[in-house]
């Protein structure tokens, strides 16, 4: 898949087909892209949990939902009116499932500045997508961190930047609907906008 299609339409995927697995070169491929990202001074601090376990799944997934309809109420309050719909929907559907996805991956590290961390997931995502298959980035669980810390032995000293469900998409891929970059660009200074030539 070429990169920059590959980017225009990797999309957060929350419906993923619990009855379709994932394998485990497959998973292994996508870790693998990964722990090529960069990460300061190539420290790679970069920790990949991988839980495929059905009985974990569930546990982590029980306190994702929780941690989710405990913040919902607020990203409605602060969008008013302006609340989109299918999403809310969609990732009321992932509160839902996430102890379903056939795989989740959790990405960890000792340090506390996540900054080497997500380019990895970004890695992760693109790999996915050429693999076919779906990924969404949440870190709601870390409400309830120590709960999930504790399912997966996770030490104290260790945080869990995220949650990602892996699975083959019950949706179809394409471009999410986003804001011209004219409206989010700024030059030199905060809100100072340029024309983009032709």
């Amino acid at each position: 898949m070429e990169l920059f299609e590959a980017m225009r339409t990797t999309r957060a995927m929350r419906r993923l087909d619990p009855d379709r697995p994932v394998s485990d070169e497959d998973i292994w491929t996508i870790i693998e892209a990964a722990t090529k990202a960069p990460s300061g001074g190539n420290r790679q601090v970069a920790r990949w949990l991988v839980v495929t376990d059905t009985e974990r799944k569930a546990k982590i997934g029980e306190i994702y939902g929780r941690s989710w309809k405990a913040v919902r109420g607020g990203y409605v309050a602060a969008l008013g009116d302006d609340a989109p719909t299918a999403i809310l929907t969609s990732a009321d559907y992932l509160s839902d499932h996430m102890g379903e996805a056939p795989v989740i991956v959790i990405p960890c590290s000792r340090t506390e500045d996540p900054a080497s961390i997500y380019p990895g997931c970004q890695n992760l995502f693109l790999a996915a997508r050429s693999l076919g298959l779906g990924t969404a980035l949440t870190t709601v669980h870390r409400l309830n961190e120590a709960e999930v810390k504790a399912v997966l032995d996770v030490p104290d000293d260790v945080h869990t930047w995220a949650m990602i469900p892996v699975g083959y998409p019950l949706g179809r891929w394409g471009e999410a609907k986003r804001r011209p970059i004219e409206e989010t660009t700024y030059w030199d200074t905060y809100g100072e906008k340029r024309p983009r030539s032709a």
